[in-house]
């Protein structure tokens, strides 16, 4: 790693010496409610040592469905002071999707929300699953607890955590993501992946202990874990973690918090841009915005009105969060910016050739850090080599390197669809639809939302002699899928464009765009 000096190569470690150095400093508000640095390495080891009696092995994987909490952070780290290997599953995964992710990890438990234990209790059994813990209280009335998990007040209990010294290229997490053609992938992070992050983004913004970072992303993502925890604690400075993204309460969070650099996606600005300003907007102390993608034309004119500098950039859960971002003294509206400096980033052709400024190819990118990328795809041996070929983390995406050396993205060429900052993989989506009875086979492709990124376009084939509707298609997705995956935009089809081989030609499909299909925001067909 370049840059910053740490005093410490695993983030275990790295908490430990920031408690040493300023025990009493606040390290995370969340809701009101605060920890300081002490705290929190006194929490994770109190819950590293619960791991250990219940059996806990250095490298066994522990799960988490959490949404944003202290509770989150303290088991987080927990797992990691243990020698464990967290698994943090998105919150809104139900169905297929949450089972596939539990069994192919080999998670031997499970830290649950509870109001989300509905949900694990309806996928099938999973042997290597063997402890629960549960952590809140339910939203559901009716429920009565569930008599078979831990309550996470018993993980919180003070207990001396055996000493555990992890390497710095020891997996730190597993975070799954979707897949292009296939389940989701798990990306095995390190412990030098997150230490390398964190630097990284303090060196870019030239963060100080003074700075409060704030997020609303979920923790389950690698970029609130990566550009914004884990940056805090490289620099010995506080977090402002909220809960999911709110509009109509954002700029009071960043008021009350003082927080002076934030975390987006492009299609909060959006949201933003239709806002009228007020005056709580007026008096924000931020000084950076990082978000990605940034809608071009908005770029200058919401820096001009927050009084603040939009930093836009590029990567991927595989390339420990970015690859490329724009540099804060010169950023260039409608560019991802350029490499950052333990990085290269190039634009090649099918054939791997490096392609001319201005001609699109995909982006391929490696780092000069061992392990600040991905170490792999979890026991996906052969996914790995191909997209490591030759060296290079083959994103799947397309884009282009300007004449002045910034690049510029594209589209996706793998078939992956973004919506409101979640990844969709189109086989689960594809998997669920197809198992209505009335539908005898299914394509999910993106098409273009007016926020940016993707909405869900699925297009059904109908078993003979049957006649569903895009209501019932509708309501059967919002059983089986996360709310982000369920179609928004329902077409039926006689048959579907093929190849040579039988495949669905997606990319014709893609280009018909919304078409006539039946949208469930309006409950009619939209024509665009």
């Amino acid at each position: 790693m370049t840059g910053i000096m740490l005093p410490a190569d695993s983030v275990p470690a790295l908490i430990e010496a920031r408690a040493a150095e300023h025990p009493d400093r606040v390290f995370v508000t969340f809701e009101g409610t605060t920890c300081s640095y002490a705290e929190l390495r006194d929490r994770a080891g109190h819950v590293a040592a619960w791991l250990q009696r219940t059996g806990v092995r250095p490298g066994d994987r522990v799960a988490m469905l959490m949404t944003n909490s202290l509770e989150f952070l303290y088991v987080f780290f927990g797992i990691a002071r243990a020698g464990a290997v967290s698994v943090p599953v998105n919150a809104s995964s139900v169905g297929e999707g949450l089972h596939y992710t539990l069994e192919h990890s080999g998670a031997v438990g499970i830290v649950v929300d509870a109001a989300l234990t509905a949900g694990l209790d309806r996928i099938d059994p999973l042997p290597d699953l063997v402890w629960r813990v549960v952590a809140g209280d339910s939203d559901d009335p009716d429920d009565s607890g569930d008599s078979g998990a831990v309550p996470v007040a018993d993980l919180l209990q003070p207990g001396v955590a055996d000493p555990v010294e992890p390497g710095p290229l020891d997996a730190m997490s597993i975070i799954y993501t979707s897949g292009t053609t296939g389940p989701p992938k798990g990306v095995v992070l390190s412990h030098t992946s997150y230490l390398n992050t964190g630097r990284y983004f303090v060196g870019h913004y030239g963060l100080g202990a003074d700075d409060v970072l704030h997020t609303c992303l979920p923790l389950f993502h690698c970029n609130a874990q990566q550009c914004t925890v884990m940056p805090a604690l490289v620099a010995g400075a506080s977090v402002a973690l909220n809960g999911r993204f709110s509009l109509s309460r954002f700029w009071t969070w960043i008021d009350e918090s003082g927080a002076t650099i934030t975390n987006l996606l492009g299609s909060m600005l959006a949201l933003m841009d239709k806002r009228p300003a007020d005056d709580v907007e007026r008096r924000n102390r931020l000084r950076f915005m990082a978000a990605a993608p940034v809608p071009e034309a908005l770029h200058r004119p919401l820096e001009r009105r927050f009084g603040l500098q939009i930093v836009e950039g590029y990567g991927l859960t595989e390339t420990g969060t970015m690859a490329c971002k724009n540099p804060v003294a010169d950023t260039r509206s409608g560019t991802i910016g350029i490499a950052l400096d333990h990085n290269e980033v190039r634009i090649v052709d099918p054939e791997g050739r490096e392609c001319p400024a201005g001609v699109v190819g995909e982006i391929i990118t490696r780092s000069h850090v061992p392990g600040a990328y991905m170490t792999g795809y979890f026991r996906e041996p052969d996914k790995t080599a191909e997209a490591m070929r030759g060296g290079w983390f083959h994103t799947g995406d397309a884009g282009y390197r300007r004449e002045d050396g910034y690049h510029v993205f594209v589209d996706r060429i793998k078939d992956t669809i973004r919506r409101r900052g979640e990844n969709v993989s189109s086989f689960l989506v594809e998997k669920a639809i197809t198992a209505h009875p009335d539908v005898l086979e299914a394509a999910a492709v993106a098409v273009a939302s007016e926020l940016g990124e993707d909405d869900v376009k699925i297009l059904v084939v109908a078993r003979p002699g049957t006649e569903p509707s895009p209501a019932d298609i509708v309501g059967w997705a919002r059983e089986r899928l996360a709310e982000h995956e369920v179609p928004r935009y329902v077409e039926f089809r006689a048959e579907f464009p093929r190849t040579e081989t039988g495949r669905i030609q997606k990319y014709v499909l893609r280009q018909e765009g919304v078409g006539a299909a039946w949208d469930r925001e309006t409950r009619r067909e939209t024509v665009r």
